[in-house]
């Protein structure tokens, strides 16, 4: 029983974190295509200005980018999913 409680809890851990990792993927392969196309959202410091330029301009940046941000969206809607 006590088994089955503490893979809950990783399990829990890890899909909570999904969300968190697939950002920082994004942040990485986007940041070029961010400063290319998002530089004055950019200086905001707002990351939701940010993330709206980004997906205003999804279709021009590069294919590692638009893989990490459809991974991201994936990693968010398996985790309300399982809310």
């Amino acid at each position: 029983m006590a088994k089955v409680a503490l893979i809950s809890a990783a399990s829990g851990l890890l899909f909570s974190a999904a969300p968190l990792m697939a950002q920082d993927n994004v942040r990485a392969a986007c940041m070029p295509d961010i400063r290319k196309y998002c530089s004055a959202e950019l200086g905001t410091f707002s990351r939701e200005k940010v993330r709206d330029c980004l997906i205003k301009n999804i279709k021009k940046t590069s294919p590692a980018c638009q893989a990490a941000a459809k991974a991201r969206r994936d990693a968010e809607r398996t985790q309300k999913a399982g809310s």
